[in-house]
């Protein structure tokens, strides 16, 4: 705390969020810590931003411990429904006075832009999406409301803006899918570029280049390898190993489980995950990560809390929701994700610990953009 007036929230001083505070609170004059002062309309149940009972940064924090959700909250996303359904499924089952208004886009970019278009007119209170990069674009827009800072806090620092403007709510990982009757594990390379160069996987090996997560692998690709060697990379996957293109990471994911067109595929691990918890021992899939490089990146899908929200305050207490143990437990158990919450030791069965994979460092908000991806994609002709 440097001085009274800053209340230990001295980052709530912002002018912009200062403004869009007291136009909805209807206050004049007043400057001040934003885990009292509230930035909801009328209809905003909640009067304060801060934590309406117990803070999510606390130690193992469950719905039992949050304030009662209440109302309706408006959600934009580009997250597949049945990916996400789920979580608001139990939380309106928790709190039957509570809805989550749906608005599900066909893609991710498509619900980006609707926000973006839209600007503070967006009829949505939180956008959640499966790509950080469009979180940081969501921010870069200012359209992104300053977190509460238990809610910053609550999630690893590598899973957040740096500026407290977004948050995971939960984690994938780029993995090496194989078939179990094909493949041992100790076969698999942990280098993602001698996928591109062992002949042992020309015609085995598939991706899904129109994929969010997949565009984000390249964009990290670029940032450490340069233009020229992803170029390359992106090259002999198409013309040495004559690489299967998916449109569908499930599809992908059921190719590899039943030996069809490829017995490998580059994608997100929680496809893979869903098979082996649909089917168990009768599923012949598993994943293997490489190490240290863009083929383990660890990418989120994440929440904003739109500048133009009409119940900010609620829409804050539902992500606190999303990253309480029983929010945690429901991706880790329903999608095959990890967990993004500092001291959750949950994690998808029959998978590594996080503290066991090797992803890169990398700063997400480099994934905001995705057209340099796309651009170096059509350019290697890589598209579906």
């Amino acid at each position: 705390m440097e001085d009274s007036n800053h209340l230990s929230c001295a980052k709530s001083t912002d002018r912009r969020r200062f403004l869009a505070a007291t136009s909805a609170a209807g206050v004049a004059g007043i400057a001040g810590c934003t885990d009292f002062l509230g930035f909801g309309s009328r209809d905003d149940p909640y009067e304060t931003y801060g934590p309406q009972e117990t803070g999510i940064n606390e130690e193992q924090v469950t719905w039992d411990d949050l304030g009662e959700l209440t109302g309706t909250l408006k959600v934009t996303t580009g997250r597949t429904q049945d990916q996400i359904d789920p979580v608001f499924e139990a939380l309106e089952e928790e709190y039957p006075d509570f809805t989550v208004e749906r608005d599900y886009s066909d893609e991710d970019a498509g619900a980006r832009n609707q926000i973006i278009e839209a600007g503070e007119e967006a009829e949505a209170d939180v956008f959640y999406t499966q790509s950080s990069g469009s979180l940081s674009m969501i921010k870069e827009e200012g359209l992104a409301q300053e977190l509460p800072e238990d809610v910053e806090q609550a999630v690893e620092e590598q899973y957040r803006d740096d500026d407290g403007e977004w948050c995971g709510v939960s984690g994938r990982v780029r993995a090496i899918q194989y078939n179990t009757t094909e493949w041992d594990e100790e076969e698999l390379p942990d280098d993602i570029w001698e996928y591109a160069e062992d002949d042992r996987f020309a015609e085995e090996i598939s991706t899904r280049p129109n994929s969010g997560t997949f565009r984000s692998f390249i964009i990290a690709m670029l940032e450490r390898k340069g233009e020229e060697e992803t170029k390359d990379w992106i090259n002999k996957m198409m013309e040495d190993q004559n690489v299967h293109l998916h449109s569908s990471g499930s599809q992908q994911a059921e190719s590899v489980d039943n030996d069809n067109e490829n017995t490998l595929a580059l994608g997100n691990q929680y496809y893979a995950q869903r098979r082996i918890q649909q089917y168990g021992d009768d599923s012949d899939i598993d994943v293997t990560f490489t190490s240290g490089d863009a083929g383990s990146l660890f990418m989120v899908s994440g929440v904003v809390i739109l500048e133009g929200a009409e119940t900010p305050n609620l829409a804050a207490e539902f992500i606190r929701h999303l990253l309480a143990v029983d929010g945690q437990e429901k991706f880790v158990e329903a999608n095959g994700e990890y967990p993004v919450v500092t001291e959750f030791d949950d994690y998808p069965e029959g998978l590594p610990a996080p503290e066991e994979l090797d992803p890169p460092e990398f700063d997400l908000n480099k994934l905001s953009d995705l057209q340099r991806a796309i651009d170096v994609l059509e350019d290697e002709d890589m598209t579906v």
